[in-house]
């Protein structure tokens, strides 16, 4: 018995476009073939000692007779866990079961709050979405999408530390009322960057009631822009009005925010926003980017340069001279040909689109490149009303550094110090403030956290925080729209303290801290707190009220708007960092630059312990639950690690016979930089500057006897389960002066190795076209732009691949396949909806939010580093990522292009799982879906075997049930450690299906979401009979009643994704429906069309916006992936 073998076409030999997701693929060795070829993870396989890979008959009759014969005791060992329902004893009139509700609320967050929808069921807050009425609403990253997990995380600081130790809530108070009663106390308070109006007018009376209070502001990732713009002064973007983007090391659509980001998404598009129009060139906008590696960003760019972190400044006074700014004097001339011709070009597209364009700037860039940007900005007239870009003033706070506060304590100026900031300064703060040994001067120090990290178990006091969706507070959004944060549940545990409630207990007379419910079941002190500061805004009386906890913010609260002018300081600080950057020469091999990046699980360490970030793959390495130095291909060669890289990277996880072999292992380097020694393992990274290593931050929190490479103990109590022994600690390499680049690094081999669970090999497809790439400017041998457009549809195989013929009447309808001749059937078993889903690749960059809102919104299990090593992550939707370049680029032949394409089960109408499934498990339902029936899976897989796409997900083991954080808990089968009464199953959904052990599981179109909008709009039409006073048989109800509005209802990735990536609908719906349009234009394309599955999902080939002026335009829109 042979698994089903698809015989795709062969590349052909003229094929200009090289194209890989790993470089196992692109040396195309047989491990990766092996991998391709794999339909399960490791540990699936069968009858290894056969011989041969596949099973004769003699052996399959064997183990089917077997399998018969056991059947009994099998099902018993698979049985469904019994579980109770317990009805509410006396249930709010508001709350039904199963019924979601929903409230507005804000994330706190420093660079702007993000703007929610709540959704909660039973009073248990369960799922994030973007509040899309908020004048800054951008979708959802997916730190925010997680946060929800941490209201629930095991790790949860619960208990109150004195010293380390734990202590009662009467100590505590005790110590409160103490420090409130002394008014001469030399007080510090360290806040974070987020904004918060009713915590700063507590900081006034704070300073009327403490005489000597001081004030600071700390987060480990914050910039030097405050240097150039002055104190309280933010530039955000409005992409929607900017033609031309500049991007100098930011990560603009990423970690490094400017402003919300769904308008320069849309302008990626040539249709327009809801494709409602014809394909227009000039309608895109075009985005340049200079960055040492990729980003989100930068694989977005239209044109992207990759140089040393150095070099960035030499870049933008580069850009500066071209266009004439004066504080380019101050700066080198760069000497590289190829980079004076690329900034050449681009500076004269940035000055013919002036008061069009914006010029943005990384967090981690040092103050002369903000100075030289916003110099640049204001020559171009791109600052003001109706640019691109707006300089608004928030309220200036004068609060002081981590420096100032090192040297007030040094002094005696500080005595007691109140760290509200969610920064762990203890393990962040940069190594040569040796923070631990001035942190211990203090006489007292009160750490608010909800996480019991190195600062609070360093503290005198460490209270247990209260999350955002426990508490009462306020923010301000990106352009300062006032909003409010309202708490969905009371605290879970009794300890929990709010920010406000431990502000307004210092200020109290009293200094008693009531937190949650207050005396007397009344509302917490913090609600009277920001009820005082919303009427001060003007928000007087309960209408207003209710109409703030209604929308989530006040409208028209923005901040005001100011002039920038260049800082006194520009000048000095160019010629300064010149100079400095002078003496320290080119990066080489002996000297190498390294990055201190932003981890896009981790942020600065703050989510160390939040499962789903660090189960999520990072969007460029595809690591997970660790961090690694990622260095450039030719740069490890050079190093002498590259064949050992390589070497590596193309060994899966799959190396032994018996599926149970070694997991995937990297060397470990030595890497000395600033005095400081960090042993880290190494990975491979394409499209990154020669001579350069990124490490990401925030890793490294603390280790136990577990240790895989058997480090000494540290800091055991200061992270949970989830975070305990991931990755290597980076901030000990960091200092005050450089704290995101260092600049002399030198590399030493070991001889030792470290395993990493990396996702990007992991359900490989065949296939040829699998993403797809046009541009805009005419080529050779595409053609124009229209010529493009007409043959994505034809690219790879689907251009010479016969028509399939069907052999039974095809479950599909002519409403919305191609009727070339006119005889295809219309076919419906429900002619009210079908559902369909289209992913523009155009807007598509990658972030991985929608696999996070789809983990949030169906009960997907955490299954733990080991596990996704094998092959095992159970996340329903993944995010492929391709690097592709051309054979011939003479340019830069080792910067790739970058293409991410999210897969998952594309619900295909002709469905190959479908007739494989002996027990009829997985169905078609009448609107459309690929269902599964989960109570009949009996866990064959062969669907899965015959599932050309790889989007469908075993459960190998009870990773609900099970806790699979704790090393081979998993493998002890009934006797592991269970998870079920720990806090985290109050996130779980109650209208999807938690699954066992041996069940199949996949993207199902959020079915939960699509019935419960059938089923609204049904009891909206009897509610309709009902007010009409008629008799229900004299009321006719039409199909056009029955179904549900256009475009009303959304799955959990749409909903989520920042690009607004993802559009789906009823396709019945034909032209009204943004899917329906979607599908409507020329860019859409089925994934693997020649097969004939016809699939639900399309995809929509992505654009480039070439400069034809830029010296690498010959090389861009190309990218067009194919496949042995």
């Amino acid at each position: 018995m042979s698994k089903r073998i698809w015989q795709h076409p062969e590349i052909p030999a003229g094929e200009t476009t090289v194209a890989w997701r790993s470089a196992g693929q692109l040396e195309d060795t047989p491990a990766f073939r092996d991998w391709l070829d794999r339909e399960f993870p490791q540990g699936a396989a069968e009858m290894a000692d056969e011989g041969e890979a596949e099973t004769s008959r003699r052996s399959f009759l064997k183990l089917m007779g077997a399998s018969t014969a056991l059947a009994g005791f099998g099902m018993a060992a698979c049985r469904r866990p019994e579980a109770y329902i317990v009805p509410y004893t006396k249930a709010p009139e508001w709350v039904i079961p199963g019924k979601a509700t929903y409230y507005a609320s804000s994330m706190p967050r420093a660079n702007g709050a993000t703007p929610l929808v709540v959704t909660t069921f039973e009073g248990r807050p369960t799922k994030l979405a973007p509040n899309n009425l908020h004048p800054d609403a951008a979708g959802m990253d997916v730190f925010a999408q997680a946060s929800v997990l941490d209201l629930y995380a095991t790790s949860r600081s619960r208990q109150i530390l004195k010293s380390g130790k734990t202590a009662t809530r009467a100590e505590l108070d005790a110590a409160i009322a103490t420090l409130a009663a002394d008014k001469s106390a030399k007080i510090g308070f360290l806040f974070g960057a987020d904004e918060s109006p009713t915590r700063t007018r507590l900081t006034k009376e704070l300073v009327a009631k403490f005489s000597a209070a001081k004030f600071y502001q700390y987060e480990a990732l914050t910039g030097e822009s405050t240097k150039a713009l002055g104190d309280g002064v933010k530039l955000v973007a409005d992409f929607s009005k900017a033609e031309r983007i500049l991007s100098l090391d930011c990560d603009f659509a990423g970690v490094d925010p400017q402003g919300p980001v769904t308008p320069f998404f849309s302008a990626r598009k040539p249709e327009g926003k809801d494709y409602e129009a014809k394909p227009d060139a000039a309608r895109m906008n075009r985005l340049y980017a200079v960055e040492s590696a990729y980003s989100l960003t930068g694989g977005m760019a239209d044109h992207r340069l990759r140089v040393a972190p150095s070099q960035v400044f030499l870049i933008a006074g580069q850009v500066a001279r071209e266009l004439g700014v004066a504080l380019a004097k101050g700066v080198d001339v760069t000497t590289d040909p190829k980079h004076l011709a690329w900034v050449k070009a681009m500076a004269a597209d940035l000055k013919a689109n002036s008061g069009k364009c914006a010029v943005l700037v990384g967090a981690r860039q040092p103050a002369a490149v903000h100075h030289l940007a916003l110099a640049i900005n204001l020559a171009l007239g791109n600052i003001g009303e109706g640019k691109p870009l707006a300089a608004l003033q928030a309220e200036s706070k004068g609060l002081g550094n981590l420096a100032t506060l090192k040297a007030d304590i040094d002094s005696g100026a500080v005595e007691t110090l109140v760290l509200l900031t969610p920064a762990n300064p203890i393990y962040d703060a940069p190594a040569d403030f040796k923070f631990a040994e001035t942190f211990a001067k203090l006489k007292t120090s009160i750490h608010l956290s909800d996480r019991a990290d190195a600062t609070a178990h360093a503290s005198s006091w460490h209270i247990p925080a209260a999350h955002y969706l426990e508490s009462w507070s306020d923010t301000c959004g990106v352009s300062g729209a006032y909003g409010v944060v309202q708490p969905m549940i009371l605290p879970l545990y009794q300890n929990c303290v709010s920010e406000l409630e431990l502000l307004l207990a210092l200020i109290s007379d009293s200094g008693k801290l009531l937190n949650g419910e207050g005396e007397k079941a009344a509302p917490s002190p913090a609600y009277d707190a920001v009820r005082m500061t919303f009427a001060a805004l003007g928000g007087e009386g309960d209408a207003a009220w209710k109409k703030l906890l209604r929308d989530g913010f006040l409208a028209g609260s923005n901040y005001p708007t100011t002039k920038v002018t260049l800082a006194k300081s520009a000048e000095a600080d160019v010629t300064t960092l010149n100079i400095e950057l002078g003496k320290a020469g080119l990066a080489n091999k002996d000297a190498l630059q390294v990055i201190f990046a932003t981890d896009s699980s981790v942020y600065d360490g703050r989510w160390i312990d939040n499962g789903w970030l660090q189960e999520s793959p990072d969007p460029i390495s595809k690591l997970t639950w660790d961090n690694a130095a990622l260095i450039a291909p030719a740069t490890a060669k050079e190093l002498g690690i590259y064949d050992q890289v390589i070497e590596i990277e193309n060994s899966r996880a799959l190396s032994s016979p018996d599926g149970e072999g070694e997991n995937r292992k990297s060397p470990i380097i030595e890497l000395t930089v600033n005095g400081q020694m960090l042993e880290i393992p190494v990975l491979v990274s394409f499209g990154q500057a020669e001579n350069t290593i990124v490490i990401p931050l925030g890793y490294g929190q603390g280790i136990d006897k577990e240790d895989e490479l058997k480090r000494e103990p540290i800091n055991q109590s200061c992270v949970g389960l989830v975070g305990v022994n991931r990755g290597f600690n980076v901030y000990p390499l960091r200092i005050s002066t450089t704290p995101y680049y260092a600049i002399g690094a030198k590399v030493g081999l070991t001889d030792k190795r470290y395993s990493v669970a990396l996702t990007q090999e992991h359900n490989a497809m065949y296939g040829r076209a699998l993403a797809r790439e046009i541009s805009t400017q005419t080529d050779e041998l595409k053609g124009s732009f229209d010529e493009q457009l007409a043959d994505v549809a034809k690219q790879g195989n689907d251009s010479h691949a016969p028509p399939n013929v069907y052999l039974y009447k095809p479950q599909t309808s002519a409403t919305w396949h191609p009727d070339k001749d006119g005889k295809a059937q219309t076919f419906l078993s429900d002619t009210l909806h079908q559902w369909g889903m289209s992913i523009d690749l155009s807007s598509c960059m990658g972030c991985s939010a929608c696999l996070v809102a789809c983990q949030a919104e169906n009960n997907i299990p955490i299954v733990g580093k080991e596990q996704v090593a094998r092959g095992r992550e159970m996340h329903w939707i993944r995010m492929d990522r391709y690097f592709a370049t051309q054979k011939d680029n003479t340019f830069d032949a080792e910067n790739p292009e970058l293409i991410p394409q999210p897969v998952a089960c594309v619900h295909c109408e002709s469905a190959p799982c479908e007739t494989v499934c002996p027990v009829n498990a997985t169905i078609h339902t009448e609107d459309g879906l690929n269902a599964m029936a989960y109570n009949r899976c009996i866990g064959t897989r062969y669907c899965a075997n015959n599932c050309p796409y790889k989007a469908r997900r075993f459960n190998y083991f009870d990773y609900n049930k099970r806790n699979p954080l704790i090393a081979h808990n998993l493998y002890h089968g009934p006797f592991g450690e269970k998870s079920v009464g720990e806090a985290k199953h109050l996130q779980r959904n109650p209208n999807v299906t938690v699954r066992m052990r041996g069940v199949m599981e996949k993207c199902t179109y959020c079915v939960q979401r699509l019935k419960d909008s059938v089923i609204r709009q049904k009891r909206g039409q009897k509610q309709e009979v009902l007010a009409s006073g008629k008799p229900s048989i004299d009321m006719k109800v039409e199909d056009s009643t029955l179904r549900i509005p256009v475009d009303s209802v959304k799955t959990a990735c749409q909903e989520a994704c920042p690009a607004a990536a993802i559009t789906f609908g009823n396709l019945l719906d034909k032209e009204k429906s943004v899917v329906g349009r979607s599908k409507a234009i020329e860019r859409n394309y089925d994934l693997l069309n020649y097969i004939g599955t016809r699939p639900r999902t399309s995809y929509l080939a992505r654009v480039k916006n070439p400069n034809p002026d830029m010296p690498d335009a010959p090389f861009i829109g190309k990218a067009t992936i194919h496949m042995a």
